[in-house]
């Protein structure tokens, strides 16, 4: 792969900080913390085989981030394509995959659009996230349809002992203003916490020919709740909900405003049979509803999308012998989709039972896992995964990973009046990677390297200028991630590469880019406390990407670097203000044809948080 200039010298400065022993430091997560996204179980990093990354309540404050798409930026193999700025449609690829191949849960539930097979990430509320777990690599041998990329797992904050309120406001370029209330508590069995929100900015003029050429604006109310109760029979209630609802405004002489609304609710009950067993049982639903308009005027036809997403599980976790460990379930889902426009197919059912395996064997390890799913519209289809790795004497662990992975096809996908194709088939994909890994100093420093090779059939795609879906008979995606950190002369220092070829296999153009995938992508964080102030920077770069299946030279958005600049200050014990300067620089650069990006911006938050 030829590298742009950008990509080259954060490579070379990554290929630095992998060889040298002094700065070698960890993926911005430790090894001993728990994940269950990656196994469908609790595990610490260290136990499971998959690259993952964990991003912690402390750092979302830590970068001042003011959305889920902005914190998302910080973690490898990630890029985003975004429609103008805060609150706009937001894509997430992971590893060059479609976005719609990013399989996404919240608290555990299943969520996401039936017609366009996507999550708004831009209308979840960031304030209201405890943690999000990101899985890079395939999971359908756990999960099923969509995780052909990865999985992203966002978890609500919980409350913990004693009564912990917290209450921020925020106020910013473009009239943006936002305020914010946590209240959280319990003690040794139960636990709960609330939390309300409201966001508004005039935003900016979101097409880049000034279309309608005035600033469009985004708002949002969020609500969420998450409480539980541990009985004395080592039994387990929790329940959560997430509702966001606000508008959006956009430039189109179609519609150029959508009233959206997000939900999720669940309810997950947990028994220990014993030592070695744990039976888990959840139901879930998750909405998204949209309804669209023209000037403050409803549509008279395509004005309504809602979709809703019925889930239910059963989970055995069984322990065998010392080292080895059984994960059988079952899960049931449900898509239906409510629409004034003419869908052939409203809804439909898929049960799928998975299994998994992993042992320890002294220095070797081994994770197995499959799963086959039965959809009402297209049939059965089985998936598996299997993974080795050994540790070595120098701190060092080698692994080796093939899955395979598919995706059904979404109702906009079929069904989408002038774009849809009743024909297409599910996408399936094979994945093989190599991964290495190390840690110095007592586990403080790590570092890692991951390559992959993901080859998909029937890949499904929306071809400009029409957007016409259609199927390519195969595509393929190689790549190689490089993650690196340390602390440094009392400075902390975070940096991940992405050297990705995400790559048409078939057709016409066979050998050409696909569409929104840049070729390399290179992120560094550096944050350093000071007594009572904390200051930190953020440098991104991503090369050029190609808007359509040609690689035509007009249609190229050239490739660009940003830097974010941040401090936060604390006034007293219970009180903190933070800034932050987002692209200082004031880069003018695209990530969607057409649609503009922010220039040089700003935020200043006000904390209360009593110790």
């Amino acid at each position: 792969m030829k590298l742009s200039p950008l990509a080259a010298q954060f490579g070379t400065v990554t290929f630095c900080l992998l060889a040298s022993p002094l700065v070698l430091a960890e993926d911005a997560t430790t090894l001993d913390e728990i994940i269950v996204t990656a196994d469908r179980k609790a595990r610490t990093v260290d136990a499971t085989l998959a690259p993952v990354s964990i991003i912690t309540r402390a750092d979302i404050e830590k970068y001042q981030a003011s959305s889920i798409p902005d914190v998302l930026r910080h973690v490898p193999g990630i890029n985003l394509s975004n429609s103008g700025g805060v609150g706009k449609a937001t894509s997430v690829f992971i590893r060059g995959t479609n976005s719609s191949h990013v399989l996404v849960l919240i608290d555990g539930v299943k969520v996401g659009s039936a017609t366009t097979g996507s999550v708004a990430f831009e209308d979840l509320p960031l304030d209201q996230v405890e943690r999000i777990e990101v899985v890079r690599g395939p999971r359908s041998s756990l999960y099923g349809s969509e995780a052909i990329g990865g999985v992203i797992q966002i978890f609500t904050r919980k409350g913990g002992k004693g009564f912990q309120p917290e209450a921020s406001l925020s106020a910013g370029s473009h009239n943006t203003q936002k305020a914010n209330m946590n209240l959280a508590g319990g003690d040794a069995t139960t636990w709960y916490n609330l939390n309300a929100g409201t966001e508004k900015t005039d935003g900016i003029d979101v097409t880049a020919n000034h279309q309608e050429p005035d600033a469009d604006g985004y708002d949002r109310d969020s609500l969420s709740l998450r409480a539980g109760h541990r009985f004395a029979d080592d039994t387990t209630l929790e329940v959560s909900a997430l509702r966001a609802a606000g508008e959006n405004h956009f430039d189109s002489s179609f519609n150029n405003e959508t009233h959206f609304t997000q939900q999720t609710l669940s309810g997950k009950l947990q028994h220990r049979v014993n030592d070695n067993t744990l039976l888990t049982a959840q139901i879930g639903q998750a909405r998204d509803d949209a309804d669209n308009y023209l000037n403050g005027t409803p549509l008279a036809a395509f004005r309504t999308y809602n979709t809703q997403r019925d889930t239910a599980s059963l989970q055995a976790n069984v322990d065998v012998g010392s080292r080895g460990a059984i994960t059988l379930g079952l899960d049931q889902q449900r898509d239906t989709v409510e629409s004034d426009s003419a869908y052939d197919r409203t809804s439909r059912d898929n049960t799928g039972l998975f299994a998994s395996y992993q042992t320890d064997m002294g220095a070797n390890r081994l994770e197995v896992s499959a799963r086959h799913d039965d959809n009402e519209q297209f049939g059965t289809h089985n998936s598996g995964g299997i993974a080795v790795g050994r540790d070595l004497r120098n701190g060092m662990r080698v692994t080796a990973a093939y899955g395979t992975a598919f995706k059904a096809p979404t109702f906009n996908d079929l069904y989408y009046p002038f774009s849809g194709d009743a024909s297409l088939q599910p996408e399936e994909s094979q994945n093989a990677e190599l991964g290495v890994a190390g840690k110095l100093a007592g586990g403080k420093t790590t570092w890692s390297a991951n390559a992959f090779s993901n080859s998909i059939d029937n890949l499904i795609s929306y071809r400009p200028p029409t957007y016409q879906v259609s199927q390519t008979d195969k595509a393929r995606i190689q790549g190689l991630e490089l993650s690196t950190g340390t602390q440094l002369a009392g400075w902390d220092i975070a940096a991940n590469v992405t050297l990705q070829n995400p790559e048409n296999r078939s057709g016409t153009d066979a050998g050409k880019t696909l569409i929104y995938r840049p070729k390399q992508l290179a992120s560094v964080d550096i944050d350093r406390a000071l007594g009572k102030f904390r200051v930190g920077a953020t440098v991104r770069g991503e090369s050029q990407r190609y808007t359509d299946d040609a690689n035509t030279e007009s249609a190229k958005l050239s490739g660009y670097g940003t830097l974010d600049l941040r401090a936060d200050y604390r006034l007293a014990k219970d009180w903190t203000i933070g800034a932050k300067l987002g692209n200082v620089l004031d880069k003018d650069y695209q990530t969607n044809s057409g649609y503009n990006q922010d220039g040089v911006n700003g935020l200043v938050t006000v904390k209360y948080a009593p110790k």
